[in-house]
Protein backbone atom coordinates (compact mmCIF):
# COMPACT_ATOMS: atom_id res chain seq x y z
CA UNK A 1 0.00 0.00 0.00
CA UNK A 2 3.04 2.85 0.99
CA UNK A 3 4.26 1.45 -2.77
CA UNK A 4 1.49 2.03 -4.24
CA UNK A 5 0.78 5.99 -2.38
CA UNK A 6 4.38 6.86 -3.16
CA UNK A 7 3.42 6.61 -6.73
CA UNK A 8 0.62 9.10 -6.79
CA UNK A 9 3.35 11.64 -5.56
CA UNK A 10 4.97 13.34 -8.69
CA UNK A 11 4.69 12.08 -12.39
CA UNK A 12 8.26 11.10 -12.12
CA UNK A 13 7.19 8.38 -9.20
CA UNK A 14 3.73 7.30 -11.05
CA UNK A 15 6.51 6.45 -14.40
CA UNK A 16 8.56 4.79 -11.84
CA UNK A 17 5.86 2.47 -10.43
CA UNK A 18 3.39 2.00 -13.31
CA UNK A 19 6.81 0.03 -14.76
CA UNK A 20 7.13 -1.69 -11.70
CA UNK A 21 3.84 -3.19 -11.18
CA UNK A 22 1.13 -2.90 -14.79
CA UNK A 23 -2.31 -3.02 -14.79
CA UNK A 24 -3.55 -6.58 -15.61
CA UNK A 25 -3.61 -7.82 -19.14
CA UNK A 26 -7.02 -8.42 -20.49
CA UNK A 27 -8.87 -8.32 -23.54
CA UNK A 28 -8.44 -5.95 -25.89
CA UNK A 29 -7.08 -5.64 -29.95
CA UNK A 30 -4.25 -5.23 -31.96
CA UNK A 31 -2.62 -1.35 -31.85
CA UNK A 32 0.33 -1.21 -33.52
CA UNK A 33 0.62 -0.54 -37.02
CA UNK A 34 2.29 -3.25 -39.58
CA UNK A 35 4.29 -0.91 -42.47
CA UNK A 36 6.12 -3.51 -44.57
CA UNK A 37 8.87 -5.13 -42.29
CA UNK A 38 8.26 -2.33 -39.83
CA UNK A 39 6.16 -2.66 -36.73
CA UNK A 40 5.58 0.74 -35.54
CA UNK A 41 3.99 1.59 -32.17
CA UNK A 42 3.96 4.84 -30.38
CA UNK A 43 3.21 6.16 -26.73
CA UNK A 44 3.55 9.88 -25.34
CA UNK A 45 6.51 10.00 -23.13
CA UNK A 46 6.15 11.09 -19.86
CA UNK A 47 8.52 14.60 -20.38
CA UNK A 48 5.72 15.78 -23.42
CA UNK A 49 3.17 15.82 -20.96
CA UNK A 50 0.57 17.62 -20.85
CA UNK A 51 0.28 16.68 -24.65
CA UNK A 52 -0.55 20.42 -26.26
CA UNK A 53 -3.63 20.58 -28.31
CA UNK A 54 -5.09 23.55 -30.76
CA UNK A 55 -8.41 23.48 -32.32
CA UNK A 56 -10.50 27.13 -33.29
CA UNK A 57 -11.85 28.25 -30.49
CA UNK A 58 -15.48 28.89 -32.72
CA UNK A 59 -15.05 24.72 -33.72
CA UNK A 60 -18.03 22.92 -33.74
CA UNK A 61 -15.34 20.26 -32.59
CA UNK A 62 -14.22 21.79 -29.44
CA UNK A 63 -17.04 20.72 -26.65
CA UNK A 64 -16.44 16.66 -28.42
CA UNK A 65 -12.76 17.15 -27.99
CA UNK A 66 -12.66 18.54 -23.92
CA UNK A 67 -15.31 15.52 -23.87
CA UNK A 68 -12.58 13.14 -25.83
CA UNK A 69 -9.70 14.25 -23.69
CA UNK A 70 -11.58 13.30 -20.99
CA UNK A 71 -12.48 10.29 -21.32
CA UNK A 72 -8.53 9.24 -22.64
CA UNK A 73 -7.24 10.62 -19.43
CA UNK A 74 -9.68 8.80 -17.27
CA UNK A 75 -8.30 5.28 -18.95
CA UNK A 76 -5.45 5.17 -17.49
CA UNK A 77 -4.58 4.07 -13.79
CA UNK A 78 -1.63 6.10 -13.37
CA UNK A 79 -2.26 9.12 -15.30
CA UNK A 80 0.28 8.58 -18.15
CA UNK A 81 -1.60 10.50 -20.56
CA UNK A 82 -2.34 14.26 -19.73
CA UNK A 83 -3.38 17.20 -22.46
CA UNK A 84 -4.21 20.54 -22.13
CA UNK A 85 -5.46 23.02 -24.99
CA UNK A 86 -2.92 25.54 -26.18
CA UNK A 87 -4.32 28.85 -28.45
CA UNK A 88 -1.22 29.05 -30.85
CA UNK A 89 -1.44 25.84 -33.34
CA UNK A 90 2.34 26.33 -33.72
CA UNK A 91 3.02 25.39 -30.46
CA UNK A 92 0.57 22.33 -30.55
CA UNK A 93 1.41 18.60 -30.34
CA UNK A 94 -1.64 17.71 -32.31
CA UNK A 95 -3.95 19.80 -34.33
CA UNK A 96 -7.98 19.49 -34.71
CA UNK A 97 -10.03 20.73 -37.61
CA UNK A 98 -13.31 20.60 -38.71
CA UNK A 99 -12.62 20.17 -42.61
CA UNK A 100 -10.76 17.56 -44.39
CA UNK A 101 -7.59 17.19 -44.75
CA UNK A 102 -5.19 18.04 -47.74
CA UNK A 103 -3.82 16.22 -49.66
CA UNK A 104 -0.04 15.72 -48.45
CA UNK A 105 2.38 13.23 -46.93
CA UNK A 106 1.91 11.43 -43.63
CA UNK A 107 0.46 8.07 -42.61
CA UNK A 108 -3.51 7.94 -42.56
CA UNK A 109 -6.16 6.38 -40.14
CA UNK A 110 -9.54 7.35 -41.42
CA UNK A 111 -12.98 6.48 -39.71
CA UNK A 112 -16.09 6.44 -41.69
CA UNK A 113 -19.88 7.00 -39.96
CA UNK A 114 -22.88 7.81 -41.91
CA UNK A 115 -23.16 11.25 -40.84
CA UNK A 116 -19.29 12.86 -40.83
CA UNK A 117 -16.08 11.20 -41.32
CA UNK A 118 -12.78 11.57 -39.57
CA UNK A 119 -8.82 11.16 -40.24
CA UNK A 120 -5.86 11.20 -38.27
CA UNK A 121 -2.36 11.83 -39.57
CA UNK A 122 1.33 11.50 -38.38
CA UNK A 123 4.25 11.44 -40.46
CA UNK A 124 7.68 10.05 -39.58
CA UNK A 125 10.37 11.64 -39.00
CA UNK A 126 14.13 12.07 -41.06
CA UNK A 127 15.97 9.97 -38.17
CA UNK A 128 14.95 6.36 -37.83
CA UNK A 129 12.23 5.69 -35.55
CA UNK A 130 10.82 8.79 -34.91
CA UNK A 131 7.83 10.23 -35.18
CA UNK A 132 7.67 14.39 -36.78
CA UNK A 133 4.79 16.42 -34.73
CA UNK A 134 2.33 17.75 -35.06
CA UNK A 135 -0.42 14.91 -35.02
CA UNK A 136 -2.87 16.14 -37.62
CA UNK A 137 -6.75 15.12 -36.64
CA UNK A 138 -9.92 15.99 -39.03
CA UNK A 139 -13.17 15.52 -38.16
CA UNK A 140 -15.85 16.75 -40.83
CA UNK A 141 -20.03 16.53 -42.22
CA UNK A 142 -19.96 14.09 -44.73
CA UNK A 143 -22.90 15.91 -46.64
CA UNK A 144 -24.84 18.02 -44.61
CA UNK A 145 -23.19 19.95 -41.70
CA UNK A 146 -26.80 20.69 -39.91
CA UNK A 147 -27.62 16.80 -40.65
CA UNK A 148 -29.79 14.59 -37.66
CA UNK A 149 -27.28 13.32 -35.58
CA UNK A 150 -24.35 15.24 -36.63
CA UNK A 151 -22.90 16.27 -32.70
CA UNK A 152 -23.23 12.60 -32.03
CA UNK A 153 -21.47 11.74 -34.43
CA UNK A 154 -18.88 14.30 -33.77
CA UNK A 155 -18.89 13.57 -30.37
CA UNK A 156 -17.65 9.61 -31.10
CA UNK A 157 -15.45 10.19 -33.82
CA UNK A 158 -13.29 12.86 -32.63
CA UNK A 159 -13.06 10.13 -29.51
CA UNK A 160 -11.98 7.95 -32.07
CA UNK A 161 -9.42 9.77 -33.99
CA UNK A 162 -7.88 11.16 -30.41
CA UNK A 163 -7.28 7.45 -29.40
CA UNK A 164 -5.40 7.18 -33.17
CA UNK A 165 -3.43 10.59 -31.16
CA UNK A 166 -2.56 8.20 -28.62
CA UNK A 167 -0.70 5.21 -30.35
CA UNK A 168 -4.13 3.16 -31.36
CA UNK A 169 -2.53 3.28 -34.78
CA UNK A 170 -3.71 0.03 -36.54
CA UNK A 171 -4.63 0.90 -39.71
CA UNK A 172 -7.25 -1.51 -40.34
CA UNK A 173 -8.96 -1.25 -36.46
CA UNK A 174 -8.05 -4.75 -36.68
CA UNK A 175 -9.55 -6.62 -33.34
CA UNK A 176 -11.84 -3.56 -32.35
CA UNK A 177 -15.21 -4.73 -32.31
CA UNK A 178 -18.53 -2.43 -33.12
CA UNK A 179 -18.93 -1.98 -28.75
CA UNK A 180 -15.40 -0.20 -29.31
CA UNK A 181 -15.07 3.18 -29.38
CA UNK A 182 -11.97 2.20 -31.66
CA UNK A 183 -14.14 0.26 -34.34
CA UNK A 184 -13.31 0.87 -37.89
CA UNK A 185 -16.97 2.91 -38.19
CA UNK A 186 -17.65 3.79 -34.68
CA UNK A 187 -20.73 3.80 -33.10
CA UNK A 188 -19.82 3.50 -29.56
CA UNK A 189 -20.14 6.49 -27.64
CA UNK A 190 -17.71 6.06 -25.15
CA UNK A 191 -14.79 4.09 -24.30
CA UNK A 192 -15.54 0.41 -23.89
CA UNK A 193 -13.72 -2.01 -21.60
CA UNK A 194 -11.44 -3.28 -24.48
CA UNK A 195 -10.53 0.04 -25.27
CA UNK A 196 -9.40 0.68 -21.60
CA UNK A 197 -7.51 -2.58 -21.79
CA UNK A 198 -5.73 -2.11 -25.15
CA UNK A 199 -4.84 2.13 -24.34
CA UNK A 200 -3.44 0.70 -20.68
CA UNK A 201 -1.65 -2.38 -22.66
CA UNK A 202 0.10 0.02 -24.92
CA UNK A 203 1.28 2.57 -22.65
CA UNK A 204 2.67 -0.51 -20.49
CA UNK A 205 4.88 -1.80 -23.81
CA UNK A 206 7.67 -0.86 -25.41
CA UNK A 207 7.30 1.75 -28.34
CA UNK A 208 9.48 2.08 -31.33
CA UNK A 209 8.81 5.51 -32.21
CA UNK A 210 9.65 8.50 -30.59
CA UNK A 211 8.53 11.88 -30.97
CA UNK A 212 10.16 14.76 -32.12
CA UNK A 213 8.94 17.89 -30.89
CA UNK A 214 8.21 20.91 -33.31
CA UNK A 215 11.22 23.06 -34.08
Amino acid sequence: MKGRLACLISLVAVTACADIVPPAQREGYEYRQILGTDTLSFKWDPSLLPVKIWIADDSPLRSHLITAISRWEQAFVYGEFRATLVSDSSRADIIVRNAPPTSGAGLRLAAFASQCLGETTYQLGSAPKTLQLPWRVHVWPASNPNATGIQDCYRITVTHELGHALGIINANHAGALPTDVMYRDPVADGLSERDRNTIERLYHSRTTLTAVPRP
